[in-house]
């Protein structure tokens, strides 16, 4: 069966695609800077609470950060919303179909992440009671949202490839995993040790805040903090050459031989991320912090590149017509700017406590 065949014809746009695609990378970028802190945070803290000596100073940070987990799930959660119903209004011919191939697992995905939600709640509000059993709720929290982030994953590896669609005919109950796809398990490691590596940086940098409070355990945990970042990013180095190795052969020739700014927007991010392992083992916090920020964003855009890839040849006969319609537009742009005033006022009173 030709997979063209069954591709929904796609709803208009009120605005150019263009913008639509700015608006996806910026909010992405957000929504991921915040998901990679919020899961990396939780697997450092359980692995810390599986593995730590009995001290005080530990428990204290264990506890302080725990604290302020679930407000990173629920930053992370609504940061999701925006770069979500982009993709839906650019990707909606593609993204409704992955949706209901694994429909089950994907209406799963908002009841996991309530009950992670809740389980980093218990592991806040009875951290002291539960003693060593608090272990429980913690890792509870961290595997649902892992699990969380393969459905993710696979959700858009379906997206890209409508060759896989037929298997619909054959499973129709909205179980499909794209097993078959060789990218899916090295793209899913990508995305956690990024997270692992990112959940480090967080530990820096909330070392580095207890250190200006002049507590003694600061440094120690900016250095443990940074060594974390710098021995997970290399070995994303090792994960990253397995998922380039998975890529089919006309999306690297495209990616790296046909184009003339995704190849050389590569080699910088590669850089970049040499250059945040060099900051990170030489304690530079900070400088640690802005190439690793470069990085990820440059990785967004080479992310959007490899499913323009995928999609190229599916959106060249099926793209969105435009009937730009300026009412809608600038509702959403007054939204858009209420809810960045809102989302700024909502960090400077986080901050501030």
């Amino acid at each position: 069966m030709d997979p063209e065949q069954l591709i929904p014809y796609p709803d208009m746009l009120p605005a150019p695609w263009g913008l639509f695609n700015i608006l996806l990378i910026i909010t992405f970028f957000l929504h991921l800077l915040m998901a990679n802190a919020m899961l990396g945070a939780g697997i450092v803290l359980l692995v810390k609470d599986i593995y730590r000596r009995a001290k005080d100073a530990e428990r204290d940070v264990s506890r302080e950060i725990g604290d302020k987990l679930p407000m990173s799930i629920a930053f992370t959660v609504n940061l999701g919303v925006a770069p979500l119903l982009f993709l839906q209004v650019i990707y909606g011919q593609f993204i409704y179909v992955s949706a209901v191939l694994m429909a089950v697992y994907w209406l799963s995905i908002f009841l996991l992440i309530i009950l992670a939600y809740y389980s980093a709640y218990l592991y806040k509000f009875r951290y002291e009671t539960l003693g060593m059993m608090r272990i429980l709720p913690l890792g509870s929290s961290v595997l649902l949202l892992l699990v969380v982030g393969f459905f993710f994953t696979n959700s858009v590896l379906l997206m890209i490839d409508p060759k896989a669609w037929p298997q619909y005919f054959q499973n129709p109950n909205g179980t499909i995993i794209h097993m078959t796809e060789p990218s899916l398990i090295p793209r899913y490691l990508h995305f956690v040790v990024s997270s692992v590596a990112i959940g480090g940086l967080v530990l820096a940098i909330f070392g580095w805040f207890k250190g200006r409070r002049g507590e003694a355990e600061g440094d120690e945990l900016v250095k443990n903090g940074l060594l974390v970042f710098g021995f997970a990013t290399m070995f994303q180095f090792v994960v990253g050459t397995w998922y380039l190795g998975t890529l089919p052969n006309h999306i690297i020739g495209r990616l790296f031989f046909e184009s003339h700014i995704v190849f050389p927007l590569f080699l910088i991010s590669i850089a970049a991320a040499l250059t945040s392992i060099f900051f990170s083992f030489n304690r530079d916090l900070w400088y640690t912090v802005v190439s690793c920020i470069i990085t990820i964003f440059l990785m967004v855009l080479f992310r959007y590149a490899v499913r323009s890839g995928y999609l190229s040849s599916y959106i060249a006969s099926s793209r969105p017509e435009v009937a730009f319609q300026f009412g809608p537009l600038l509702m959403f742009a007054m939204a858009l700017i209420v809810g960045i005033i809102t989302i700024v006022y909502m960090l400077k009173l986080v901050l501030r406590a």
